[in-house]
């Protein structure tokens, strides 16, 4: 967890204990409360959806260990954790709730309630986030000189199969521009991107008078519907209330709340299923300039030439890692159709976007370092340290 969405919530809890203390008149309330809740819901959704700030290098909010079936123990014991935490809230809340009702504290009722739905909120994220790493694969990738290799494109590479694949970005890094600079030599950089992407699928409405079978009553008559009409219905029935029966409110209550009942349920019964495909990738990059000659130029230069190539350094080992879960309704064998067709998007990305500096050639010879005093020597040969790379 990073540290804005430790403040966050932290201001978010805060908000909630303030305004309750202020219906119960043992907190300041009101004013203080709504804006340490506000504050909390706008540094939540900052660190949730990410925020661009010009000049600064964006970097990824996941890590492998987040993302591989090995350390799901860490994840789902977190949420394991909180569910059992409301669960007790929610229980606790219940009891005391009727023994205020009972003792006729009215005030302290009302607090309990908070706490009962506080506990069922916090049970039902649990259970909501809940779900295991279904696989995960790790490729290392190392290019060594005189090879080329295009991280950036390697990284869009997979970012478009996972979107081919009808998944949506939500977070992403490229590997060539996050990660940070090696405190040694300022033209190494130790990079870490990727991306998580999702796919959710939203379902029509369920129809609550199929047996017309027709199209447009299917449309019209569902239980999307139902929720509406029944939560604009009690509304009414509460706000004219007064002028026509003194019952009309008592059956407004409970049609504004089976209406919000039957969104709530409309709602989760069609966005639950989502599956979700993890990238990361970490590794070293090299940006030295290489200086690489053929042979017959080697052989026949003097003092100093220009080398055949001049290319940046292309030492780059890079690890891949790749994973994916999803809900408990989600189509697992379609999830897994779409990680191994991310699996073989790395390994053909991998070749696609090496290439060789010198074409074909065989054996360049790489000049790594030049004698400073070779000018002024005079010598008939450079004093040079070399060696024959061979093409992978």
């Amino acid at each position: 967890m990073s540290r804005l969405a430790t403040v966050a919530k932290l201001c978010i809890g805060f908000g909630v204990l303030v305004l309750v203390g202020g219906v119960v008149g043992t907190g300041p309330g009101g004013p203080e409360g709504l804006a340490l809740l506000t504050l909390g819901i706008v540094l939540w959704a900052v660190g949730r959806f990410g925020l661009s700030v010009p000049g600064v290098a964006p970097q990824l909010a996941i890590n492998r260990q987040d993302i591989i079936g090995s350390t799901d123990w860490s994840r789902i014991g977190k949420y394991t954790l909180r569910s059992s935490f409301g669960i007790a809230l929610a229980a606790s809340g219940t009891v005391l709730f009727v023994l205020s009702l009972a003792l006729q504290e009215y005030t302290q009722a009302a607090l309990w309630v908070g706490v009962g739905v506080t506990g069922l909120v916090v049970h039902g994220l649990s259970w909501r986030f809940a779900h295991e790493i279904t696989a995960d694969h790790t490729q290392t990738i190392s290019v060594r000189a005189p090879d080329l290799f295009s991280v950036h494109s390697f990284h869009i590479a997979l970012r478009q199969r996972a979107e081919d694949l009808g998944y949506r970005i939500v977070t992403g890094a490229s590997p060539a521009e996050s990660g940070s600079q090696s405190p040694i030599d300022e033209d190494v950089l130790h990079s870490k991107g990727g991306f998580k992407a999702r796919r959710r699928p939203i379902e029509e409405s369920k129809p609550i008078a199929s047996e017309l079978d027709d199209q447009y009553a299917e449309r019209i008559l569902t239980v999307t519907t139902l929720g509406v009409f029944s939560l604009l219905l009690g509304i009414l029935l509460l706000s004219i209330g007064d002028e026509i029966a003194s019952s009309l409110p008592l059956i407004g209550i409970p049609l504004v709340g089976v209406g919000i009942a039957v969104i709530a349920y409309d709602y989760v019964t069609r966005t639950r299923e989502w599956g979700e495909l993890y990238c990361v990738e970490e590794g070293t990059v090299h940006a030295v300039q290489t200086n690489e000659y053929d042979d017959d130029v080697i052989d026949g230069m003097d003092y100093s030439v220009d080398p055949s190539i001049s290319s940046p350094g292309t030492g780059a080992v890079l690890s891949v890692t790749v994973g994916a879960k999803c809900t408990s309704l989600y189509d697992e064998s379609q999830l897994e159709n779409d990680f191994e067709a991310l699996v073989e998007a790395v390994e053909t990305a991998s070749e696609e976007f090496q290439s060789n500096a010198l074409g074909e050639s065989d054996g360049p010879t790489v000049l790594t370092h030049t004698d400073p005093e070779f000018e002024d020597s005079g010598a008939a040969e450079p004093v040079v340290e070399e060696g024959t790379v061979e093409d992978e």
